[in-house]
């Protein structure tokens, strides 16, 4: 055991915390901790052709890479410390959510541009519309889920305007996203 906590410490964390998360946000945290890892070994599978579609986008490699490295971090991050209550956990996990709604928002007002611009396999651009959107759909509903009184209250962040506070990170991936777009064109 860690000089850190005591014994007391750890039973009241385990008797308080661990038995009132709610069951959405575990739902949640193995989602985005599953999500993190399959993003962070799909990355290391697919290295050389993902440093292939940087270059055909005209991306730095270390960048792409990084950035890519740093998204699946992220969402692993979040739904780790989500499972342990840490403020911030919703900090990191609204953000994530937010995130990826405006990239797939992205990826919808740029569908008709992005098969000819990276190659390959041609679908109908309406698969493309219906999978980002639904990728869409389900980001904003754990954007709203994670603004519940409940998961507020397991996180300790009930003082905080969550709607304000979505609404601004909406608007900073909006512009994180707009300005990946921007570069690429």
């Amino acid at each position: 055991m860690s000089d850190l906590y005591t014994k007391k410490e750890v039973e009241d964390y385990v008797t308080n915390v661990v038995f009132e998360r709610p069951l959405g946000v575990s739902i949640a945290a193995i989602l985005l901790i599953f999500n993190g890892a399959l993003l962070l070994v799909t990355q290391l599978l697919t290295l050389n052709a993902l440093n292939e579609a940087s270059t055909l986008v005209g991306i730095c490699r270390g960048m792409f890479q990084g950035f890519i490295a740093l998204l699946g971090l992220s969402g692993a991050t979040a739904g780790v410390g989500m499972l342990f209550g840490k403020k911030w956990a919703w900090w990191l996990a609204v953000f994530y959510f937010t995130y990826e709604t405006m990239r797939y928002t992205c990826a919808i007002l740029f569908i008709p541009n992005v098969p000819p611009m990276l190659g390959g396999v041609h679908l109908s651009p309406d698969l493309y519309y219906v999978k980002y959107g639904m990728r869409i759909v389900w980001n904003l509903l754990f954007t709203v889920f994670m603004c519940r009184s409940t998961v507020t209250g397991f996180f300790q962040t009930s003082g905080i305007n969550k709607w304000k506070a979505c609404i601004l990170l909406f608007l900073i991936n909006g512009v994180l996203v707009g300005i990946g777009w921007w570069l690429m064109n």
